[in-house]
C-alpha cells in the first residue's frame, strides 16, 4: 500500500503530457524551462524521471488528477468542458470540509446534524441496502484520493458532478439511489450539485468516524435516540395505584393518586401522562398484582413438556369436570350437575378410565382408576393430578395405605394456580364432554346464550316448586350412554395434532410396552388394591371405623400393646373389613360386632350420603337464619344446643337435620315412583309405537307434554328404534296415517 501511495503522488512526462493535451516533447521542453524537480528512477533501457505532483505547478497537478479521476469514471467528458460543471480553480475554493465531534451520549455531530449508532439487528432491509450503497460511496473517494493524490473535498466533487450528469460508473448511480429513502422532487432524483456534495461530505464525516472506531458502518445508518421514558415517581405511583385485585381503570386509578402526590409534594400529571406509562409498560410488569394465580401465570411463557420419550401407560393423568348441563339425579330424579372423572393416558393420550359421582371425591378418583386398570390391565409408573381433595385424600394418596402407594405408583401433583402444567388433561374436556353438554337442552356453559340459560334455569325452578321435573332433563341412564358414547368415538377417531394428528387408539397401541401388561394387575389384585385402607389402633380386640364397631378376639394375643393396623374395607358392605399389618402381612377379617349408632352396619357409601345431606342442610340452615334477620326476627342461641329460626320459632339443629332429612326423603320417594312409573327397558316396537303415537296427536293439535317432545326429539339415537323404523319400512317423516298404512302392508 505505501508502495501505490508513492506512485500515486509522483507523475511521468508521459502521463503529464496526456494530462495537458500536448507532446512528450513540449512537457519535457516545460518542465526543463521552468525547472520542476523531479528524481531519476531505473528504467529498461536507460531511467525516466518522475515529477513529485505537489512540486508541480498548480495548473499542471489539477489536470493531472483530473485525468486520474476521468478514468475512474469511463465514459465521463473532461470535467472543464462538461456542461454545467464549474472549473477545477473554483472547485477547489469551496469551504473547508466536513468536521466532526463526539457527544457524551455516544452520537457524533457534523454540521448540526446528530447521528447515533444503530445496532445490527435493529437493522431493516432498506437499512442494509442504505448501508452497503453508503460504504460503496465511501470507499470510492477514498480509492479516488489514494490513485490521484487529491484532497477529499476534491474527489467528494468530482463523484457529484458525475453522478448527477449519470456519466459515473453504473454501480455509483446506483449506489447513490439507494442512499435516498425518499427520492427528490426537483432536480432530479439525486438533488442538484451543492446538495449532492453536501451529502457526500456529511456521509464521509460518519464514515470517517465510525473507522476511528474500527467500524467503517457503524454511524452511517441513523439510529433513534434512546427513550428516556417517564419520571419516576409518576411509574411508582401508578403501578402503586393501578396495580390492584380490584383492577381499576387509568382514569380512576389516577383520581385515586391525587391525595398521594399532594403527601410526596409532587406535582400531579395529567392523565394522559398516564396513559402513556400503561402502554410502555411489558404485560407482566403492569398486571402484577392486579392479576393472580392462573391468569397472571398465563401471560408468562410455558414450557412444552416432551414425552416422546416414554411408552403407553408410564404416565397416567387425573382430573375432574364438573358437566356443563343438568341431568337428572340418579336417585332423587331432581337436576344437578354431575362430576365426571377421568384417566388419560400421556404418551397416547387415550382415555383410560372414567367415573361419574355426585361430586369430586376419593371414591370418584378410585371408581376412574379402577376402571383404567380394568381396562387396560397396567400399572402405570406415574399418576400426575392436582391437589383437589378428591385427588389427595388418604385413600389414595397416603404414603403407607394410599392405593397409589400399595401399587408402586408415585402421585406427582401439579402447583396451584399453574394450570399449564395440567393442559394435556385440561384441553380433553373442549374435545369431549363440552361438546356433549352442548346438545342437550339444559346446556350452561360459558359459550351458551345467558338469556337462553336464564329462561332455562326459570322453567326448572317453575319444576321444581311444583314438585315435579320439566321434561327437558335428560334422564341420567341417556347420559351415561352419551358419554360411553362419546369416550369411545374420541379414542377411536380423534385426530389428535399432539400426536401427530393419530388417533389415541392408534397412538396407545404403538407405544404399548407389553410388560407393562405381562407384569400388569389381574382381578383379584384390583379388587383388592382399590378397596380403600385407614390406620387403626385395636382396643381388647376391637375397633370403631366410620361409627361401625368390629372386633377380631384373636388381636389381643397377636399384636404388641398400642401397636396399629390397617384397615381395608368395602365402601358398598360394612358387614366385614380386612386387617393387615403395618408392614402389609395379612391378619384376617374383622366382623361387625356392635354398633352404637345403627341397629345394622352402615355401608361406607350411605355414611358419605348421610355426611352430605348434614352438610347441605346446615348450608340451607344458615341461609334462612340470614333471611330471617333481614326481616328483623332474632335468632334464639340456647345455652346447651345450636339453635335455627323457623318463622320465629327457635329449634334446635337436630331438629332442623331430621326435618331437611324428612323433606329430601320425601322427595327422592317422589323421584323414585316417576322412575318407577317409567317403562324399564322398553323394545323396539314399543319405542316406535310411542313415537307413532305422539306423531298423531301432534298432527290432530292435541297437546304433547314437554317430556314427550323431549323424548321425541332424541329418540333417534337409539339403536333399537332406528332398527325398528328401518325393519317396517319407515322414516321419521312418516304422517300417522302413512305410518299405519305401512304397519298394515307389513
Amino acid at each position: 500500500m505505501t508502495a501505490l501511495v508513492a506512485v500515486a503522488a509522483e507523475a511521468d512526462f508521459a502521463e503529464i503530457a496526456a494530462a495537458l493535451g500536448v507532446s512528450k516533447q513540449a512537457a519535457q521542453k516545460r518542465a526543463n524551462k521552468e525547472s520542476w524537480p523531479f528524481r531519476e528512477q531505473a528504467h529498461p533501457g536507460g531511467s525516466k524521471r518522475l515529477f513529485p505532483l505537489a512540486s508541480l505547478p498548480k495548473a499542471v497537478r489539477e489536470a493531472v488528477q483530473n485525468k486520474r479521476l476521468a478514468a475512474l469514471h469511463p465514459g465521463s467528458s473532461s470535467p472543464a468542458t462538461t456542461t454545467g460543471a464549474l472549473p477545477a480553480t473554483e472547485r477547489l475554493e469551496r469551504p473547508a470540509g466536513v468536521f466532526i465531534r463526539k457527544r457524551a451520549d455516544g452520537a457524533v455531530a457534523t454540521r448540526g446534524q446528530v447521528r447515533r449508532a444503530k445496532p445490527n439487528g435493529a437493522l431493516t432491509d432498506k437499512d442494509r441496502a442504505y448501508q452497503e450503497g453508503c460504504l460503496i460511496l465511501c470507499r470510492a473517494i477514498d480509492t479516488a484520493m489514494m490513485l490521484a493524490d487529491c484532497s477529499e473535498k476534491h474527489a467528494i466533487i468530482e463523484l457529484a458532478e458525475r453522478l448527477i450528469d449519470g456519466s459515473g460508473r453504473p454501480e455509483l448511480v446506483a449506489a447513490a439511489h439507494a442512499t435516498y429513502l425518499k427520492p427528490r422532487r426537483v432536480n432530479g432524483p439525486l438533488g442538484g450539485l451543492p446538495a449532492q456534495i453536501s451529502r457526500l461530505q456529511k456521509m464521509m464525516a460518519f464514515y470517517r468516524a465510525g473507522l476511528a472506531e474500527g467500524d467503517a458502518a457503524r454511524y452511517l445508518v441513523a439510529g433513534r435516540p434512546e427513550k428516556t421514558g417517564q419520571k419516576h415517581e409518576d411509574v411508582v405511583a401508578f403501578l402503586r395505584h393501578y396495580c390492584k385485585p380490584s383492577r381499576p381503570n387509568v382514569a380512576l386509578a389516577w383520581k385515586e393518586a391525587a391525595p398521594w402526590y399532594a403527601d410526596q409534594g409532587l406535582h400531579y400529571p395529567a392523565v394522559d401522562t398516564w396513559r402513556r406509562i400503561e402502554t410502555s409498560l411489558p404485560m407482566t410488569t403492569k398486571n402484577h398484582g392486579r392479576m393472580t394465580g392462573a391468569a397472571f401465570t398465563a401471560l408468562k411463557p410455558y414450557i412444552d413438556r416432551d414425552v416422546s420419550m416414554f411408552k403407553a401407560n408410564d404416565i397416567w393423568v387425573g382430573d375432574g369436570h364438573t358437566f356443563k348441563a343438568r341431568v337428572r339425579h340418579p336417585l332423587t330424579g331432581k337436576p344437578f350437575r354431575p362430576e365426571i372423572t377421568m384417566i388419560l393416558d400421556w404418551v397416547s393420550r387415550k382415555i383410560v378410565g372414567w367415573s361419574v359421582d355426585l361430586a369430586e371425591s376419593t371414591i370418584a378418583v378410585s371408581a376412574a382408576f379402577r376402571h383404567g386398570q380394568i381396562v387396560t390391565r397396567a400399572r402405570p409408573l406415574v399418576y400426575y393430578s392436582d391437589k383437589g381433595a378428591g385427588q389427595t385424600g388418604k385413600q389414595i394418596d397416603h404414603p403407607i395405605t394410599g392405593t397409589l402407594a400399595r401399587q408402586g405408583i408415585a402421585h406427582e401433583t401439579g402447583i396451584p394456580g399453574h394450570p399449564q402444567a395440567r393442559g394435556i388433561i385440561e384441553r380433553l374436556w373442549a374435545s369431549t364432554v363440552i361438546p356433549l353438554a352442548k346438545t342437550y337442552p339444559t346446556v350452561m356453559s360459558k359459550d351458551a346464550d345467558r338469556d337462553y340459560v336464564r329462561r332455562t334455569g326459570r322453567e326448572l325452578d317453575r319444576a321444581e316448586r311444583a314438585g315435579t321435573v320439566s321434561g327437558i332433563v335428560p334422564h341420567w341412564q341417556d347420559f351415561m350412554r352419551d358419554l360411553d358414547q362419546v369416550v369411545t368415538r374420541y379414542n377411536a377417531s380423534h385426530e389428535h395434532s399432539g400426536i401427530g394428528g393419530a388417533t389415541p387408539d392408534a397412538a396407545y397401541a404403538e407405544k404399548l410396552d407389553p410388560d407393562s401388561i405381562v407384569f400388569g394387575v389381574d382381578d383379584a389384585e384390583i379388587e383388592a388394591l382399590w378397596l380403600p385402607e385407614e390406620i387403626r389402633t385395636p382396643q381388647r380386640g376391637r375397633f370403631s371405623l366410620f361409627n361401625n364397631t368390629y372386633c377380631r378376639n384373636d388381636l389381643v394375643d397377636r399384636l404388641a400393646e398400642g401397636e396399629q393396623v390397617r384397615v381395608r374395607f368395602d365402601i358398598h358392605d360394612a358387614k366385614q373389613v380386612w386387617l393387615y399389618r403395618l408392614d402389609g402381612s395379612a391378619l384376617g377379617a374383622a366382623t361387625w360386632d356392635g354398633n352404637k349408632v345403627a341397629a345394622f352396619p352402615v355401608p361406607f357409601i350411605e355414611a358419605k350420603r348421610e355426611e352430605r345431606i348434614d352438610n347441605q342442610v346446615a348450608l340451607k340452615q344458615r341461609d334462612i337464619a340470614r333471611i330471617e334477620e333481614a326481616r328483623g326476627v332474632t335468632v334464639v342461641a340456647a345455652p346447651t344446643a345450636a339453635m335455627q329460626s323457623f318463622g320465629g320459632r327457635a329449634v334446635s339443629d337436630a331438629e332442623a337435620v331430621a326435618t331437611g332429612r324428612a323433606l329430601l326423603a320425601a322427595d327422592a320417594e317422589r323421584a323414585a315412583a316417576q322412575e318407577r312409573a317409567r317403562p324399564v327397558d322398553p323394545t323396539g316396537a314399543e319405542l316406535v309405537e310411542r313415537w307413532l303415537d305422539i306423531q298423531r296427536r301432534m298432527d290432530a293439535g292435541e297437546t304433547v307434554d314437554e317430556e314427550d317432545l323431549y323424548w321425541r326429539g332424541g329418540i333417534h339415537r337409539s339403536a333399537k328404534f332406528r332398527a325398528e323404523m328401518s325393519r317396517r319400512g319407515l322414516d321419521y317423516g312418516l304422517s300417522p296415517d302413512a305410518a299405519g298404512g305401512s304397519r298394515a302392508a307389513a
